[in-house]
């Protein structure tokens, strides 16, 4: 199975990720937030249905520049808005939480990050109640935040900017995949304890990260890569 991660569409198709996934054997499309620039809703539907003509499935989380609505408009496409939520897809198991913790432009999708933290440590204390131990599954968290203190998390003018919430939890739980967005220049792949954590930056500049897993024995690899 493959999965291809993409963040921060802000309202602009890039038609190399088309071609990408024409070209690539990609079962699903995860998005981490700001498919628009403060709307309109009416692009979600548009670029959605893009990937889906493409044969792949799509799980998205709302970012903070997405007004209200989104998740009703996400889910207008049939795709899945895991916004404070859980997902089975085949071997892997994926947590979704959109928004970010609070800029200084006070923009639509801001959460105040103890809410965040505890929102997220919900989610992953359920699946650890419900989970069956022997059946061994990929985690992978789902966020439009960025750990607070990553290569995910670095401004441009060398400050920290991200979420301590999603950091906290992700310390806690240690997913095996983090994938995030939000900062536009902090396209990176850093650590967290055994949790590798992935910016893929915003879709226009061609990053992406890709996912190949291996259903055998459910190894899988997971890096940047460029669309172009």
């Amino acid at each position: 199975m493959n999965i291809l991660a993409i963040s921060d569409i802000h309202g602009e198709e890039n038609t190399k990720l088309f071609e990408y996934l024409k070209n690539n054997d990609i079962d699903l499309v995860l998005i981490s937030g700001d498919i628009t620039d403060f709307g309109p809703l009416e692009f979600v539907d548009t670029f959605i249905n893009k990937i889906f003509d493409l044969d792949c499935d799509v799980i998205a989380v709302p970012g903070n520049c997405d007004p209200s609505g989104i998740c009703n408009a996400i889910k207008d496409t049939e795709a899945i808005c895991l916004h404070n939520n859980i997902i089975y897809y085949g071997d892997v198991v994926i947590f979704g939480y959109g928004g970010s913790n609070p800029t200084p432009f006070n923009t639509p999708g801001e959460i105040d990050d103890d809410k965040i933290y505890a929102s997220i440590y919900e989610l992953f204390a359920e699946y650890e109640f419900m989970a069956n131990e022997d059946a061994k599954k990929i985690k992978i968290l789902l966020t439009h935040a960025p750990p607070y203190n990553t290569s995910a998390d670095l401004t441009s003018s060398g400050d920290h900017v991200g979420s301590q919430g999603v950091k906290k939890t992700i310390h806690e739980f240690q997913p095996d995949i983090s994938i995030c967005g939000h900062i536009h220049e902090a396209k990176s792949k850093d650590k967290v304890g055994i949790t590798e954590i992935f910016n893929p930056g915003m879709l226009k500049n061609n990053g992406a990260v890709l996912i190949e897993i291996n259903d055998d024995d459910l190894t899988y690899n997971a890096d940047i890569i460029s669309l172009e």
